[in-house]
């Protein structure tokens, strides 16, 4: 009879039961009479709350909230019933994450302001109103429905008497609807099968099943001639990689694992990983998986699972190979002559062929005719490098056609030559050089480049733009996509662009796949790495991007065949698009870690110059209407102080901030990725326009990018990223 359920709450528990019995296939019948079970049992349990509630709303309706405010002892009772309050809520582990940190005294007193109006005091509240201040936060009706509970407590513990509480909770439950509003519907089916769903480790088959698993992958991958030259090792190393992959993907499938994660990108860094390979072994992950007989829905959460690998295994070729091509877009003039001209030519190619001869795997390609092919090779590579255009063989489609060379034989070839010049004391920023220039030649002696001809756009004789439905559906999928990705925090910030901005994006992406789909093309995909080359798009975000475009797809009902081939050729977009960003702050990293944060500090201007810039930035943030309302309040100016001191220490400054973590300063906030890119941008705005260089820029981004995870670490928990 006290306790304040009411038929809200009943419904929701009567919700819950059904949707259990039904996900428990309980029989028909018995869930039918547990139904009118709990039929007659609803006016013992609600009445009790219906009939005070409803007799204090009368009260206040007719004689006003006056006799309430006296009722708890006017200003000094209202004063003592919030210290009350506080000292229940800041001990109550289920919300006392709302009530803590340097601002606690600025909330207790615009709060103790806003109840004692409410409760009949002669003043006027002064703070911002209600639905705006827990506009940024995320709070439940269960953590609302505590609040209320303490509030009924600490009225008691001042000796108001049992009406004057009614009276109060009536009025405070008035309040809901603005401080829950953010409140979303509440998916009772899907929140009893999350808290019931197995785990990837648990779906693949624990322990056993990741080690058949790996085992069957490794087999594929020494198989396939893409990856082959990475998975080929002596026995005692693939014996000790195999432990390594198996206790990686057990750690983030979900099970018990000692692997350091920290350890994957500097085990991976020297190794010529390309998103390419990558690619390939997803590919042979999930026919595993097939053969394992795992579901659709399996697959995928494995796939999902590591794809957050793919940054820590392909960043640190891609970083040399970006280096090289950038300083051999200079001119190869140079590299010829630091080669040391035809005589470092001569010394490199006789190096390469002692490597190559004792090389078992491409031995084979060069015993006939060797003084033949050494002397064309070095013409060739010669001529690569910037030197005199001496080769006059044929071409190289023809002279290789007869030779099955695949990918697996030229990353060989790449490997020995790298070695060759290591041998030679050549500087890895020249090899690198050599390689890029090297590569291209791919084409010319597979007849493909690498990764060209593993989509098949044509499938009895239909090319994939007439299987995936035509223009139409292309454009009609690009525009389900982009509402989606506008909607996911995830990804928002980079489309969020003006409404022409947007359609051209739209367009260029549409005419970008209809070519891609083997369809009319009139995209210049030179134009791609460039236009995007500046924006920070990591893995991350492409990964969320092609997720969206899957579900898109999907929606508009094209045939799963058509989506996954469309999927493998939109992921040869992923260089061009994530490649600019990963170097960036790869090289940024480096510079970091080799010169200190101080370094960044006096570059920023030290003390004053990095105040400037905080000042800027929260004048561009207070402006900002995308995230303004974190920025606002009573609690401002402790805000602005916390954060600047916090912004401050991090790059490079004096540690003065002593605040909460950052984890917990954000835990109670509705804030997202989307959140975080914009106060990012503001931060960059500032230092622009206070003229420091884009290389400050991207050094600052990338302290301050790792942050990200700290400040999200709850929305990502709540959302299952």
């Amino acid at each position: 009879y006290n306790m304040n359920i009411t038929d809200y709450h009943f419904d929701a528990f009567v919700e819950n039961f059904f949707v259990s019995c039904e996900l428990m296939e309980s029989e028909a019948s018995a869930v039918q009479d547990a139904a009118e079970v709990l039929g007659h049992v609803r006016k013992d349990i609600t009445s009790g709350c219906t009939v005070r509630l409803e007799v204090a709303r009368k009260r206040v309706e007719s004689a006003g909230t006056d006799g309430l405010y006296e009722a708890v002892g006017g200003e000094d009772g209202l004063k003592l019933f919030m210290d009350k309050l506080y000292e229940h809520i800041c001990v109550d582990s289920r919300i006392q994450h709302y009530f803590s940190g340097s601002k606690l005294d600025a909330l207790k007193a615009s709060q103790g302001q806003y109840l004692s109006v409410i409760f009949g005091a002669p003043i006027t509240y002064t703070g911002r109103p209600l639905d705006r201040v827990h506009a940024v936060m995320s709070i439940s009706d269960f953590e609302f429905d505590c609040f209320l509970e303490h509030a009924q407590s600490s009225l008691r513990d001042v000796g108001a008497d049992s009406n004057s509480i009614d009276e109060a909770i009536v009025i405070m439950e008035t309040a809901r609807r603005d401080v829950l509003i953010n409140r979303k519907p509440h998916d009772v089916r899907k929140t009893q099968e999350a808290a019931s769903a197995k785990t990837v480790y648990e779906r693949v088959g624990g322990d056993s099943g990741i080690s058949s698993f790996v085992e069957l992958m490794y087999e594929k991958a020494t198989a396939d001639v893409r990856t082959k030259s990475f998975f080929e090792k002596n026995k005692a190393r693939v014996t000790a990689h195999k432990k390594r992959i198996v206790l990686y993907m057990t750690g983030i499938f979900g099970g018990m694992s000692t692997y350091d994660n920290s350890d994957l990108r500097p085990a991976h860094y020297e190794s010529n990983i390309t998103d390419y390979h990558f690619d390939c072994l997803m590919e042979l992950i999930r026919e595993v998986l097939k053969e394992h007989g795992k579901d659709v829905a399996v697959i995928s959460d494995v796939l999902i699972r590591l794809q957050p690998a793919r940054a820590d295994v392909t960043t640190g070729f891609t970083v040399r190979m970006e280096v090289a091509r950038k300083n051999v877009e200079k001119g190869k003039d140079g590299m010829f002559q630091r080669l040391g001209g035809m005589a470092g030519l001569d010394s490199l190619i006789e190096a390469l062929y002692k490597v190559a001869w004792a090389d078992a795997r491409i031995k084979d390609l060069l015993m006939k005719d060797i003084a033949i092919i050494k002397a064309g090779q070095g013409a060739y590579i010669g001529e690569l490098l910037g030197g005199p255009k001496s080769y006059k063989g044929r071409e190289l489609v023809v002279v290789h056609k007869s030779l099955g060379i695949n990918d697996y034989h030229f990353d060989c070839f790449l490997a020995d030559l790298a070695r060759a010049m290591m041998g030679l004391g050549h500087p890895e920023a020249m090899i690198n050089e050599i390689l890029v220039s090297v590569e291209p030649s791919r084409a010319a002696i597979l007849g493909h480049s690498r990764g060209n001809g593993d989509v098949e756009l044509s499938r009895d004789g239909v090319l994939l733009i007439d299987r995936f439905g035509g223009d139409g559906n292309v454009e009609a999928v690009v525009e389900s996509m982009f509402d989606r990705c506008l909607e996911d925090t995830r990804i928002r910030f980079h489309f969020e662009r003006t409404k022409s901005k947007q359609r051209q994006i739209r367009r260029q992406f549409c005419n970008y796949l209809t070519g891609c789909f083997g369809g009319l093309n009139t995209y210049d995909l030179s134009g791609l790495r460039k236009a995007h080359y500046n924006v920070n798009i990591t893995d991350y975000h492409f990964d969320v991007m092609t997720r969206l475009f899957l579900d898109a797809a999907k929606y508009i009902g094209v045939d799963k065949g058509a989506r996954q081939d469309a999927m493998l050729v939109l992921s040869k977009s992923r260089p061009d698009i994530t490649t600019g960003c990963a170097v960036r702050l790869e090289l940024a990293y480096k510079k970091q870690a080799l010169k200190g944060a101080d370094e960044l500090f006096q570059r920023l201007g030290a003390f004053e110059g990095l105040m400037a810039i905080i000042d800027r930035m929260f004048e561009c943030v207070e402006r900002d209407k995308r995230i303004n309302l974190f920025f606002e309040g009573t609690k401002l100016i402790a805000i602005k102080k916390s954060t600047s001191e916090y912004i401050m220490f991090v790059l490079g400054g004096p540690n003065d901030y002593q605040g909460r973590s950052l984890q917990e300063a954000h835990s109670v906030l509705q804030v997202t990725d989307y959140h975080f890119d914009c106060f990012l941008q503001n931060l960059n705005r500032a230092m622009g326009d206070l003229g420091c260089s884009t290389d400050a820029v991207d050094d600052a981004t990338v302290v301050l990018e790792p942050l990200r995870f700290q400040v999200l670490q709850t929305h990502y928990e709540k959302n299952v990223y």
